[in-house]
């Protein structure tokens, strides 16, 4: 079996890791689902952000109350265009992603000095000719690599360290730019309510190892799904699955 999209990239891996038979739905049956409201308001984010990096790039000095009216119509309009999967009151939810913004916009992007934003990557891993793709959220003229995350609660330092996407990132960095002194971070922009929004720098240092490991765990996954290995991962977590219905009710032949 060829890889559904052609390419390998983090989410997948994350995926197919996650709980292969979670994989066989969103990836090879292609069931959509109602898209989580914390996926839906990280999209909201990053596209309100990308605008503003994208001013800045040009020489423009964004104005922060144009760039919060840019995430409020760009949240109405994708909220009224697909069935999003609420868990809070839509206009709370609206109001956390703006809090974020505000946040990003008095702490965070000033001091930023955008290089690319939104930049697609992709390399094909040697001796399996296997394309892995990834879109690094934003360069900067430092070559600092950064992604942005929006959740509810603060990561630990262990969280951002474990996380095999900037490895990714910095793989598919340096084989489109060459070997260039980039660091890692993440941005993480956490709150439940839009009163108590913070804010965290959490640097990645890839440990000893970890691009061989990265590199052999995704030849196991991209041969796992080449033999049909798609076995559900059954977990407590198994309840707040989107596709357990459809778990419930049928699985790959």
């Amino acid at each position: 079996m060829a890889l559904p999209r052609g390419y390998i990239s983090h989410s997948q891996l994350r995926t197919y890791n996650e709980c292969p038979r979670k994989y066989w739905f969103s990836y090879i049956e292609g069931i959509q689902v109602p898209c989580n409201e914390k996926v839906f308001l990280g999209e909201v984010f990053h596209a309100a952000i990308e605008h503003y990096f994208q001013l800045r790039i040009a020489g423009n000095a964004p104005d922060p109350s144009a760039v919060e009216d840019h995430f409020t119509s760009i949240f109405e309009a994708e909220a009224a265009g697909r069935p999003v999967a609420w868990e809070s009151p839509r206009r709370e939810t609206r109001e956390r992603g703006l809090a974020f913004l505000k946040h990003f916009l008095r702490h965070f992007g000033p001091k930023a000095r955008p290089l690319m934003v939104e930049k697609e990557l992709s390399a094909e891993l040697p001796g399996s000719g296997v394309l892995l793709k990834g879109v690094i959220d934003l360069i900067e003229e430092d070559y600092a690599i950064t992604d942005f995350k929006t959740t509810t609660s603060r990561w630990s330092d262990s969280r951002a360290r474990s996380s095999p996407q900037m490895i990714i990132y910095k793989y598919l960095f340096d084989r489109s730019f060459g070997p260039l002194p980039a660091t890692m971070k993440y941005e993480v922009f956490y709150g439940k309510k839009a009163a108590n929004v913070r804010h965290q720098t959490l640097p990645v240092v890839a440990e000893d190892g970890a691009l061989d490991r990265l590199l052999a765990m995704i030849g196991h996954v991209v041969e796992r799904i080449g033999a049909g290995a798609f076995p559900a991962n059954e977990t407590v977590f198994c309840r707040y699955c989107d596709f357990r219905r459809e778990c419930r009710e049928k699985g790959p032949a």
